[in-house]
């Protein structure tokens, strides 16, 4: 077979594989939404009001999208006393975070 014909039947493979994760078997988003539940119970917990964490859908993508009124304090915490960033970033699958203005 030639090596054009084996790349071409590798991608084919590759790209089936990510369409049915991705679309008919939805593991993706569900794991996205689950990402959600926990941020958003994190955020809870923090009792900082205003601020919210969102998950980019299309592509869907695991990094925090926060937002809101927190200070530096709040945000970055000091010491033993963690802040909203290491918070989220505890959450297990998270790839990361960063705060919209």
């Amino acid at each position: 077979m030639p090596a054009w014909g084996k790349f071409t039947i590798g991608l084919a493979a590759a790209l089936a594989a990510g369409w049915i994760s991705h679309g008919p078997l939805g593991r993706g988003a569900a794991f996205v939404d689950s990402l959600q539940t926990q941020a958003d119970a994190v955020l809870a917990r923090a009792e900082v009001p205003g601020v919210r964490a969102r998950f980019e859908r299309d592509p869907l993508n695991r990094e925090a999208i926060l937002s809101g009124d927190a200070d530096e304090f709040q945000r970055e915490g000091q010491g033993q006393f963690p802040g909203i960033n290491d918070r989220i970033a505890a959450i297990p699958g998270i790839s990361g975070y960063r705060w919209e203005n």
